[in-house]
């Protein structure tokens, strides 16, 4: 699974600036960092560092990464003096390559590791912050890997959790696919569009994940409860149903101040009122 998922990532290595999905929108961004940090500023996991420097209340020391990618939230860590320094794990060595780039473009590449190998079995160092942003749904062993983020840990130190909660190997459920595709409706009627729709979960397309990237979400909904036995923390729901589903339509058809980025947006709110959500925000400190 390691090297099948390794050789996917190392293909997947996008520019910053591409315009794929709800990350990169900032109207996107900024509704998930309200409902994290009550501050609707723009920037990927911009909300997520706000929490933590208010939480801990001081600069951390060292910071440790899983499943890092290009290192770019790790790298904001720095940036804005949240964390001294950075090590970075991946199994991707073009990713792993590109976080040692951009991080030495901005003046941190000496503060920034990125390491390829198996976290669990390689690290033995300790740490102020672990840190798991869209990642942890990506682990095989979701149990392993909150039991080695508090054993890693320093005391007094804190684990930020930032992820995916929802359907295993992105499976929508019929009801949200039929829901988002009333948005997209709605979005059609307006502004003259068609956009594709979403279409349902089956066999197949759960064989097709597993098989184009074994590490998509294989237990992602096991994170909540698993969170709750091994830190006994409290999970902040951020929303992302209706932006998770539909961001990778609706983001790249449309310049950010498009009122058709709004209709997710709203959406996606409305569905956090009832209780509907993919994404959810934990900190937690060790005693």
């Amino acid at each position: 699974m390691a090297t099948t998922a390794g050789q996917f990532w190392d293909k997947h290595v996008r520019d910053l600036n591409d315009r794929v999905n709800w990350w990169s929108s900032d109207a996107c961004t900024a509704a998930y960092n309200e409902q994290v940090c009550g501050q609707a500023v723009p920037g990927n996991s911009r909300g997520c560092r706000i929490a933590l420097a208010a939480a801990a209340g001081r600069p951390l020391g060292r910071g440790v990464s899983v499943g890092a990618g290009a290192g770019d939230k790790e790298r904001a860590l720095l940036l804005d003096g949240i964390v001294g320094e950075m090590r970075l794990w991946e199994l991707s060595e073009a990713r792993a390559a590109e976080a040692r780039r951009r991080a030495a473009a901005d003046s941190v590449g000496d503060r920034l590791e990125a390491r390829i190998g198996n976290a669990f079995l390689e690290e033995t160092g300790s740490f102020d912050l672990v840190t798991w942003d869209h990642s942890l749904h990506h682990m095989p062993d979701i149990d392993q890997a909150l039991a080695w983020s508090v054993e890693r840990l320093n005391p007094g130190g804190w684990l930020m959790i930032n992820d995916y909660f929802g359907p295993n190997r992105l499976q929508w459920r019929r009801d949200e696919v039929e829901h988002c595709n009333r948005v997209l409706d709605d979005i059609d009627r307006a502004h003259g569009t068609k956009l594709r729709r979403v279409r349902r979960s089956n066999i197949l397309t759960r064989l097709r994940m597993r098989h184009r990237d074994p590490s998509e979400a294989p237990h992602s909904e096991k994170i909540a409860d698993a969170i709750r036995r091994h830190l006994g923390a409290a999970i902040t729901p951020v929303g992302g149903l209706v932006m998770n589903i539909l961001g990778g339509v609706v983001v790249p058809a449309f310049p950010d101040d498009h009122l058709a980025i709004a209709a997710p947006v709203a959406a996606d709110r409305a569905a956090l009122a009832q209780g509907q959500w993919h994404f959810g925000f934990t900190l937690w400190q060790k005693p």
